[in-house]
């Protein structure tokens, strides 16, 4: 088991530093192995690699982003060839996210890539540890998103 530090800093501080740190490692990966692909864009890829053809809302809804950003990242990846917009069969004012064969073809190399990235990560500790750690982050998680009748 870890022995814990003694430390001051705010658990979000830990939080912020560790997806910093977890991000700009994938992102030195993908650039090593020749892909031109950002962390944020990965997440938009992996989405649609789950459900091809989402909105831009619904995209922006799992990726925790703006109006603004989605849109940025989305042509990012249309730039690039990843992604096309097409209009809604049903709502023409809605575009709907469609991945292009260059996008499909990147779904195992990154996979492989965030694979590694998480293995190294969680280099030298034990299952227990890392349970434990998912635990607790997904308590804070839900006592952030769970509606409180009073502020505490």
């Amino acid at each position: 088991m870890i022995e814990p530090k003694s430390t001051d800093e705010p658990l979000a501080r830990f939080v912020w530093r560790t997806a910093r740190a977890f991000a700009h490692h994938l992102g030195r990966s993908f650039h090593q192995a020749g892909y031109d692909v950002t962390p944020e864009q990965w997440k938009i890829l992996r989405n649609l690699w789950e459900q091809d053809g989402q909105s831009q809302q619904q995209l922006a809804h799992c990726s925790v982003k703006d109006k603004a950003s989605i849109t940025r990242l989305i042509d990012g990846l249309e730039r690039r060839n990843l992604v096309v917009r097409i209009p809604d069969q049903h709502d023409r004012r809605q575009k709907r996210i469609y991945l292009t064969h260059r996008g499909k073809e990147l779904q195992k190399p990154l996979s492989e890539i965030v694979k590694q990235t998480q293995d190294v990560a969680q280099m030298n500790i034990n299952e227990a540890d890392l349970a434990l750690c998912k635990a607790v982050l997904q308590q804070v998680y839900d006592n952030l998103n769970t509606p409180r009748s009073e502020n505490p």
